[in-house]
């Protein structure tokens, strides 16, 4: 079949968004990136007073099975260890906005105002810069005015119950901050003996277990292949269908439960954290704020930051396994 001449078609209207037709463009924009931070969102919240945030940590000595005393035997005196002053350092997480006059005044397309819009969507993209470097294994650096500060994550706070491969070994950190770097072991395979003696060793310090424990998606599917001692069928009443259980959330160990998640920003990582957040803080000397700066010519600028740092009032109540192969 042929077409008429002169016939005006789609075609020669000409594409989408030239002469008469119109583009067809929802009012919306998509972004399918997580931005969930349940680490940061987890911890507690502090104030920091200076960029050299310090706390205090203290402990109880060991227990002393023969403490007997005679009857009206003249007290002793016992030795008392002073509590342990360490440190991290806060971190500037800062992104800058500009944008045109004209870039304001026209109509667009699923946002109102693209300044308003790129300020809400930095908000976001900080607050994962955040979680980022709560869980990494950076050292503490403090700004010396050439090198920009930085905060030391979890992979380097916890030393206590620190397991690692061959010849690897996180430095203890009991006064200042943690900015010794840690020595890397040989990695080998994420397996249940490994949970269990992390479990039980956390147990034995603190008394206590992690209610979560983060990793990389890949070590969530390894965990997930632990036998433990629970079936993994389900028995299906007549008529109903059947559910395959590939996956694990909890594991409940000889010492507590304790909530397996995989971690999206822990992708790659070759360590697993075992996190009680009731001795985690997230330390903000400069909470999140926008602020326009200075006009360069026909445009406006905004600088959205937030100044904060990561406390560990008790890393022994803490645990990671280290040196895994991805």
């Amino acid at each position: 079949m042929a077409i008429a001449a002169n016939t005006v078609t789609r075609v020669s209207l000409g594409a989408n968004g030239t002469g008469p037709v119109r583009e067809d463009l929802i009012e919306k924009i998509t972004m399918t990136n997580p931005d969930w931070t349940p680490v940061i969102s987890s911890a507690g919240v502090a104030t920091a007073t200076n960029t050299y945030h310090e706390f205090q940590r203290d402990s109880l000595r060991a227990a002393n099975k023969d403490n007997a005393a005679l009857d009206g035997d003249t007290a002793t005196n016992g030795a008392k260890a002073k509590p342990v002053r360490v440190a991290n350092t806060c971190q500037i997480f800062q992104d800058t906005i500009e944008i045109s006059g004209r870039s304001e005044r026209v109509k667009t397309a699923g946002m109102k105002s693209p300044m308003a819009y790129y300020k809400a969507k930095a908000y976001k993209e900080l607050q994962r810069d955040m979680e980022a470097a709560v869980v990494s294994k950076n050292v503490a650096v403090e700004d010396n005015g050439t090198v920009a500060g930085k905060l030391a994550g979890l992979g380097r706070m916890i030393y206590t119950n620190a397991f690692h491969g061959a010849s690897g070994a996180t430095p203890a950190h009991t006064s200042g901050a943690a900015t010794s770097a840690i020595t890397a072991g040989t990695n080998r395979a994420f397996a249940e003996p490994l949970l269990k003696t992390a479990l039980q060793q956390t147990y034995t310090n603190s008394g206590e277990v992690p209610s979560e424990l983060y990793m990389s998606p890949n070590h969530k599917t390894i965990f997930s292949g632990f036998v433990g001692i629970a079936s993994n069928r389900q028995d299906v009443k007549s008529g109903k269908q059947a559910t395959i259980t590939s996956g694990a959330d909890v594991y409940v160990s000889d010492f507590g439960a304790i909530t397996i998640k995989p971690h999206y920003l822990m992708v790659g990582a070759n360590h697993v954290l075992g996190l009680n957040s009731d001795y985690v803080d997230v330390a903000y000397l400069r909470s999140f704020k926008s602020t326009p700066l200075a006009k360069n010519g026909d445009s406006d600028r905004e600088q959205v930051l937030v100044d904060a740092t990561l406390r560990v009032t008790s890393e022994v109540a803490q645990f990671k396994i280290d040196d895994l192969t991805a």
